[in-house]
């Protein structure tokens, strides 16, 4: 994948390897979402990479207006709620698709890649098995690749760059997060909304 991008312009490039990322976030997920979400995802996802590739304007704030409500009618008539953790996932991943057709600044990105750690985290909601865990290590160095790519100077710096460095970043990381993993108490209300955690 990053050998195909190579020839595009940075702004594309960069572009389409974090709409990538982003799809490997959320697949883990489509067998937990509403078929709804997952091909308006798809669609979303889809649609800005066309956008990208043929560097085209991105759709005025009315379409964006609309598919918002759109959504979030859908989540609401779903789950006949916005809170708990199923409709939370579910809208968090239709807000991230949907962030992608704004992503014009570095500020916005800055929301992509953190709604995308969001998300990412939400998979553990369903799954903590070793498979889950090695589907979110690969979607975690790809959104550390993003987010350092993104801190790079102008010009063309490789991927594989970006990529050596969040690779490190994680390396490093690693002995910190296995001691909080062992030491910092797991609250309930940090790890599940209160309301679920009452009624079980």
């Amino acid at each position: 994948m990053l050998q195909a991008l190579k020839n595009l312009p940075r702004e594309a490039r960069d572009t389409l390897f974090l709409l990538a990322v982003i799809a490997c976030v959320i697949a883990p997920q489509v067998g937990n979402l509403p078929v709804w979400c997952s091909a308006m995802a798809a669609c979303l996802l889809l649609w800005r990479s066309y956008l990208a590739a043929r560097s085209l304007a991105l759709p005025s704030r009315w379409w964006l207006s609309g598919l918002l409500l759109l959504a979030t009618g859908a989540t609401f008539y779903t789950h006949r709620t916005l809170a708990g953790h199923e409709a939370g996932v579910t809208y968090v991943v239709v807000l991230l698709s949907l962030k992608t057709l704004e992503m014009r600044t570095q500020r916005d990105a800055f929301v992509v890649f953190f709604l995308g750690f969001f998300t990412l985290l939400s998979n553990f909601f369903v799954s903590q098995s070793l498979l889950t865990a090695m589907a979110m290590l690969v979607g975690l160095l790809g959104l550390l690749t993003a987010l350092v790519n993104s801190h790079m100077p102008v010009g063309r710096p490789p991927l594989m760059q970006a990529a050596k460095t969040a690779g490190w970043m994680a390396l490093l990381g690693a002995p910190i997060m296995a001691i909080l993993f062992v030491l910092f108490p797991r609250l309930a209300p940090l790890w599940g909304v209160p309301g679920e955690v009452a009624a079980g």
